[in-house]
């Protein structure tokens, strides 16, 4: 009797039953191509793969910086207008950057930091100096943050963004994550870069948050506090937020006892409308097996490895992005994000939802680190 019950539990989807829209779906990361000016910088291109990008980029200067323009104009009209029209204009654009550009953005600049998009070296160091501020993003950090830290330390003890030290389905601990990755940077990031004697970094790094903090100051004390709230402040804030949360949702999977495994620190995320509008982001595992890989290769890499995938033991989950992984997480909704799982290997040898659910509470727990500098990843 208990052997038919535990027969009828059910099991989880497999891979080979999946019909895979990230294949086939459209391209979401940009709004509308603007024809003159996209043809005229396609030569300028290293890729022309990468059109999507430049098209994005060429959005964010037609739509966000007139916007942002536009802010600072309300706050400095004269005769002046009433602290609620401006504080409205100033929410309109907040919106309006969030919900059009912000996380396309911010997957634009994570690619482009891995891939160089222009030839032109000017253009590529304008995107993470000249309009990541506008993203909430200090000057020239993103780059050194990301690349140099968390994908050479991946997210174990040197780098600073590591989920590896907390109990990663509490709210406490997530604070205290937040705290770190959100204020401590300031200070840890260009420590980071004197511990490991990375001198060229270290100076960019303090000149890049010197002058981000030296032009936000500026902008505050001359020329409009509450244009520069809505603008450069708010934005940082919330730019550094859904980063910490984002990147404590990558990482919130960590198998203890094989934590130096690609394959065991992180998830993939196939067939969701998410990765038309993140440059494929949602392939996890991929992108730290292969940074450099380019983006539209991804999901075909992921079949191509699906073998090393299954014996390496990694985490798929389907119809759901990061966000939606952590927050099912956070609100103990372990049982519903198991179903969303995806097996890797036959049917035959599927999991049951409540095996999958066991073994994702296992990966929440704390890691015992080993000794800093400790050598590294499969």
């Amino acid at each position: 009797m208990g052997k038919e019950v535990a027969s009828e539990k059910k099991r989880v989807q497999v891979l080979d039953d999946v019909k895979n829209t990230d294949f086939t779906a459209a391209r979401n990361e940009f709004h509308f191509r603007t024809p003159w000016v996209v043809d005229k910088m396609i030569p300028m291109l290293k890729d022309e793969r990468d059109l999507p990008m430049l098209c994005l980029l060429v959005n964010i200067v037609e739509v966000v910086l007139p916007g942002a323009m536009l802010v600072y104009g309300v706050n400095l009209w004269q005769p002046p207008m009433s602290l609620l029209t401006c504080n409205l204009v100033g929410i309109g654009y907040i919106v309006s950057v969030l919900l059009l550009f912000q996380e396309r953005f911010t997957l634009c600049i994570h690619f482009a930091s891995h891939r160089a998009i222009f030839t032109n070296e000017v253009l590529n160091t304008m995107i993470g100096w000249v309009l990541a501020p506008f993203f909430g993003i200090p000057c020239g950090v993103y780059k050194l943050h990301h690349v140099v830290m968390h994908h050479i330390e991946n997210n174990h003890e040197l780098d600073t963004s590591s989920t590896e030290p907390y109990q990663r389905d509490d709210w406490t601990e997530f604070l205290k994550y937040w705290f770190r990755f959100v204020v401590l940077i300031w200070p840890e990031l260009p420590y980071y870069c004197f511990r490991t004697k990375k001198w060229a970094w270290f100076a960019s790094a303090v000149s890049g948050l010197a002058l981000w903090l030296a032009f936000v100051g500026f902008m505050a004390r001359y020329v409009s506090l509450l244009g520069t709230t809505w603008v450069f402040i708010v934005p940082h804030v919330i730019a550094m937020s859904a980063m910490s949360f984002g990147n404590w949702s990558q990482h919130i999977f960590v198998k203890p006892d094989d934590r130096l495994s690609n394959y065991s620190l992180t998830y993939n995320c196939i067939d969701t409308p998410v990765n038309q509008t993140t440059f494929n982001d949602g392939y996890h595992i991929v992108h730290h097996l292969n940074a450099r890989l380019h983006w539209t290769e991804i999901p075909q890499y992921f079949y191509d490895t699906r073998e090393k995938h299954h014996q390496g033991g990694a985490l798929t989950f389907r119809g759901l992005h990061f966000m939606d992984v952590g927050w099912l997480v956070m609100t103990k909704q372990l049982n519903k994000l198991a179903e969303s799982y995806v097996h890797l290997g036959s049917k035959e040898t599927a999991p049951t939802v409540e095996e999958v659910e066991q073994r994702l509470r296992s990966m929440l727990v704390r890691c015992d680190v080993a000794p800093a500098g400790t050598k590294k990843d499969k």
